[in-house]
């Protein structure tokens, strides 16, 4: 069962909190995900509104990243389609499977309905994601053909991004 939660967009104060956060959520990783955060966080694709932090009784258990991203070419040359993309998604150990990393997406997604860009992307567990309805980026026509590649669409018609690559 869920614990009672406050899903806010992050504060200045919270930085420290989602670094420990991601860091122990992503206890193998070195730290890549900590640092990606960082550097998302100090460019242009940065969405303050679309970094959440999760709170239980008052104490930040979790966070999600929705930043924009540019979908590529082949060559890997970037195209002028812009889209979001989430991840990562960390909660603290203690309190994973609990719920809190799917109300985080829930909420997430729902604010992205607001927004422009005519997908969120990610790359992630294909086991997971599609109960939040994200769809394999193949069925689409869109690369690469993993199944962690994946997108939740904002918008119907997705035909003039067939052949394009994700963000990575």
């Amino acid at each position: 069962m869920a614990p009672t939660l406050d899903i806010r967009p992050e504060q200045a104060a919270d930085i420290a909190a989602i670094a420990r956060i991601t860091r122990l959520a992503f206890d193998r990783t070195n730290g890549e995900e900590v640092e990606m955060i960082a550097r998302i966080r100090a460019s242009p694709r940065f969405i303050p509104e679309l970094s959440l932090v999760a709170e239980v009784k008052g104490q930040p258990a979790g966070h999600l990243l929705i930043s924009r991203e540019t979908l590529r070419l082949a060559d890997g040359q970037p195209t002028d389609h812009a889209v979001l993309m989430l991840g990562p998604t960390s909660v603290l150990p203690a309190f994973q499977r609990r719920g809190i990393g799917g109300a985080l997406i829930r909420r997430g997604l729902n604010l992205c309905h607001s927004r422009s860009e005519p997908m969120v992307t990610l790359f992630g567990h294909s086991d997971y994601y599609p109960r939040f309805g994200f769809r394999f980026a193949r069925k689409f026509g869109m690369l690469p053909a993993w199944d962690a590649a994946m997108v939740y669409l904002l918008r119907d018609d997705l035909s003039e991004f067939q052949g394009l690559y994700l963000p990575d």
